[in-house]
């Protein structure tokens, strides 16, 4: 009888032994998700009219209350709020960085000290089959959790890498924070394609990283400036269709015109 109790302990232990264990440095999911999700908040943008023109997610990005989110979320708006885990709304200040080419941008809230729970940003890009969560707001439905992989890591055309995952994305969701399980933001959720499944890509971290803060400007005041520079882009398009119009070159010239319908 002693000798089947230490070989079922040295089975036992054996048994063990080969489990696969978390890397350095990881945590169970339930208990990462527990520490990232008051990091997130969901952003309401309004035009100046006062009409909700976007929803979507971001993160706080230092104590502050810097908060990244994708470019188009605040596109074209006058004033904005983020709403925190614990209910309470806040309004976003200023516009302090943006890139628009990698759809992301920087602000700040107004939001008390020690509020902001700020989330590290690697600029490391992931490898790809890396176990990856998102927790957004897809369709308005708040601290929705997705999980998933890097599937691949893309690279575009004069613009640079790219991230590849399996994790949803919807609408709402632009902005989210993508973290490993180590509770890193390795990218941020930006876009999907509608006719693939799980085609769904994210800016990485290293891009987010290089959006330093500036002073900044408020809402309404970068709202008019990119109203004054669609204007200007709009008149030179079209002089530029009047000069090919004089030229007889109307297939030019009606390309020109539209360009600057579209400004």
């Amino acid at each position: 009888m002693a000798s089947l109790k230490t070989f079922l302990f040295a089975a036992a232990a054996l048994i063990v032994a080969f489990l696969p264990k978390a890397s350095d440095g990881e945590e169970n999911l339930p208990a990462l998700i527990k520490r990232i999700e008051p990091s997130t908040v969901v952003i309401f943008s309004f035009s100046s009219q006062g009409k909700g023109t976007s929803q979507g997610t971001g993160f706080f990005v230092n104590s502050a209350g810097d908060v990244i989110t994708n470019y188009h979320v605040l596109e074209g708006a006058s004033r904005a709020f983020v709403k925190v885990s614990s209910g309470r709304e806040y309004p976003v200040k200023k516009v302090l960085a943006e890139d628009r080419d990698g759809d992301l941008v920087r602000v700040s809230v107004e939001i008390p000290a020690g509020e902001a729970r700020p989330l590290p940003v690697s600029e490391t890009l992931p490898e790809v089959g890396e176990k990856i969560v998102i927790i957004g707001t897809p369709l308005g439905l708040d601290k929705t959790v997705s999980d998933g992989i890097v599937s691949a890591i893309r690279r575009a055309p004069d613009f640079g890498e790219v991230i590849q995952i399996t994790a949803p994305i919807s609408p709402g969701s632009s902005g989210s924070p993508v973290f490993n399980m180590r509770g890193e933001v390795i990218g941020v959720a930006t876009f999907f394609i509608l006719i693939g499944q799980n085609l769904n890509f994210a800016i990485p971290g290293g891009r987010v990283a290089k959006l330093m803060a500036s002073e900044g400007r408020s809402l309404p005041e970068r709202e008019e400036k990119q109203a004054r520079e669609l204007r200007a882009e709009a008149e030179t398009a079209y002089q530029t269709g009047l000069r090919f119009l004089w030229l007889e070159d109307c297939e030019q010239a009606v390309l020109y015109f539209e360009e600057a319908v579209r400004k």
